[in-house]
């Protein structure tokens, strides 16, 4: 088989936040993709940062594939790093996931096997629940708008409970660079939308495409 890059993309990101147990957070981050044939894509991340006074370090790498069905349906997975050295507390996360994915409606939907250690003590492994939908509230060939609610991203894969609500705004100031703002509203507890606030996050940055 014949494997043609059909677009390549690398984005720089930065991410302050509100947590209400660390407070105030922040981090760096740079992220790429690469596609095949319009059909497969290669992806991975890299962020390091501050949960209040600690570091926290964050990584991933992945790729999925289009299904060769009449609907623009994927499978992927990935692998997923989160760490803050000082608490000697690390998760390797192993997310596979089923997307749809509409010009105007999305969604995502798997399972999560990640692995979690907490200062020294036996690593713990659990499955949970990956679900997310998006809609574009407003989208064109300039700008766009899109809504989300999830319970993970490309850097964390959280419980079920523990979701986020995201506005996303992405302008296309040349047909290879974009600018990108996203406003984050994090809550814990049920599933329900009976749930506490956690925390808010700004994420900004620029995208290249080529």
């Amino acid at each position: 088989m014949d494997f043609n890059i059909t677009g390549k993309e690398l984005g720089f990101f930065y991410s302050p936040e509100y947590n209400r147990t660390f407070n105030i957070c922040w981090d760096i981050s740079t992220s790429g993709v690469v596609k095949l044939n319009d059909r497969h894509s290669f992806k991975a991340g890299f962020a390091l940062g501050s949960a209040g006074t600690v570091a926290d370090i964050k990584g991933f790498a992945g790729g999925e594939t289009a299904l060769s069905v009449n609907i623009p349906l994927y499978i992927g997975f990935a692998y997923n790093y989160n760490s803050m050295p000082e608490y000697k507390y690390n998760t390797h996360s192993l997310p596979l996931m089923f997307s749809y994915k509409g010009k105007r409606v999305g969604t995502v939907l798997g399972i999560n096997s990640r692995f979690s250690s907490f200062s020294g003590e036996s690593t713990v492994f659990e499955p949970i629940l990956i679900a997310s939908v998006y809609v574009f509230l407003f989208k064109t060939d300039i700008l766009q708008f899109k809504v989300e609610a999830a319970n993970s991203n490309d850097f964390t894969y959280g419980n079920l409970g523990a979701y986020f609500l995201k506005l996303n705004n992405t302008f296309n100031l040349l047909k290879q660079l974009s600018l990108v703002n996203e406003i984050e509203l994090h809550q814990s507890g049920s599933i329900a939308l009976a749930s506490n606030f956690y925390g808010v996050v700004y994420r900004g940055g620029v995208r290249f495409l080529w």
